[in-house]
């Protein structure tokens, strides 16, 4: 949802409203490393397990490792309004994660009608470190991939209200700086 949220963010600031692009570079964010570091760690855990399998043993602890980052640097930009939406979605996606084990539940009917039901035999496998088959025994179902995206849209997709979030303060925060910056009076 990160790069749905940010080409809609560019459609609707740039092309739209004729924001412009340097209003990117005068977003603040704050100790950045540590999102870098949060979102490697996912993909690390994502493309790497086939190679180094004992990621599946500790998926867990790396995931719980890869959401301390993204507290952290939540901490170091609280000020900054659209990190606090960002905040209520990861708090979300959180949750749910570590309730149900440290892997974010998927419903296969949500899979299915967004016309993406090719994953379903990976996520019944259990294979997938950072998702899994949401079943009966799922906690907080409300909070998991529920939500979802079919064709037309071009790339269909399973999310969460959490991930709403995330996308909603990514779209604001992208698509106001470059807003803003069309703005700036010239002197």
């Amino acid at each position: 949802m990160i790069f749905d949220s940010l080409g809609a963010s560019f459609i609707y600031g740039f092309l739209i409203r004729r924001g412009k692009l340097s209003g990117i570079a005068d977003i603040d964010i704050k100790k950045p490393i540590f999102f870098v570091l949060g979102f490697a760690l996912e993909f690390g855990v994502l493309n790497l397990t086939d190679k180094y399998p004992i990621i599946m043993t500790y998926r867990a602890y790396i995931h719980f490792l890869d959401y301390l980052m993204l507290f952290i640097g939540l901490w170091y930009n609280r000020q900054n309004k659209y990190m606090k939406v960002i905040a209520i979605g990861i708090i979300l996606n959180f949750i749910v994660i570590f309730v149900n084990g440290g892997r974010m539940p998927v419903s296969i009917n949500a899979l299915n009608a967004a016309g993406i039901s090719y994953l379903v035999p990976e996520l019944q496998k259990n294979v997938i470190p950072t998702h899994q088959a949401m079943t009966a025994a799922t906690k907080l179902k409300f909070l998991g991939d529920i939500l979802y995206l079919p064709k037309p849209y071009p790339l269909p997709k399973t999310f969460s209200i959490g991930d709403l979030f995330i996308a909603t303060g990514i779209f604001l925060m992208v698509s106001n700086a470059m807003i803003k910056a069309s703005k700036k009076v010239k002197i």
